[in-house]
């Protein structure tokens, strides 16, 4: 339980830096220049890469509400584990491709696109992730009740 805690707690943290690593690299970005990119974007305004991991622990604490619920109600072990891999997966896919609808546009050049842009790491977390989430969990209970 505790490397779940930890994998799901630090995953997204680490998706912004290494989208936004990843696609100034891929837009042709020097190493060195990509590193200082991101140290910049740490204290940046806006699209503040350590916020913008901040929002995606959103839905991992609803993901821990659910999993506290279902052991309350007396789920098995067997089940919650597979609710809660499932249930992270959902929404660390989520937050990879809210990071992957932003980070291109913003890149090489880091500059900010303007409205609507930016709303996605506000929407992904606060809306499309929950809900991916729940039909992430709905379908590991569905099959960690089957196979307990």
């Amino acid at each position: 339980m505790a490397r779940f805690l930890a994998t799901s707690i630090l995953l997204p943290l680490l998706i912004p830096p290494v989208i936004f690593s990843l696609c100034a690299l891929a837009k042709g970005m020097p190493a060195a220049e990509t590193l200082a990119a991101v140290v910049e974007q740490y204290s940046a305004r806006r699209t503040n890469l350590l916020l913008c991991g901040l929002a995606g622990l959103f839905p991992i604490v609803l993901l821990f509400a659910v999993m506290w619920l279902h052991s309350r109600f007396g789920g098995s072990r067997e089940t919650r584990n597979v609710m809660a891999w499932t249930g992270l997966l959902s929404v660390v896919l989520v937050l990879v491709w809210v990071n992957l609808q932003f980070w291109p546009i913003f890149l090489p050049h880091r500059v900010y696109p303007g409205f609507p842009h930016g709303l996605e790491f506000i929407i992904g977390p606060g809306l499309f992730a929950p809900v991916a989430l729940l039909i992430g969990m709905g379908l590991g209970w569905w099959f960690g009740r089957k196979a307990a």
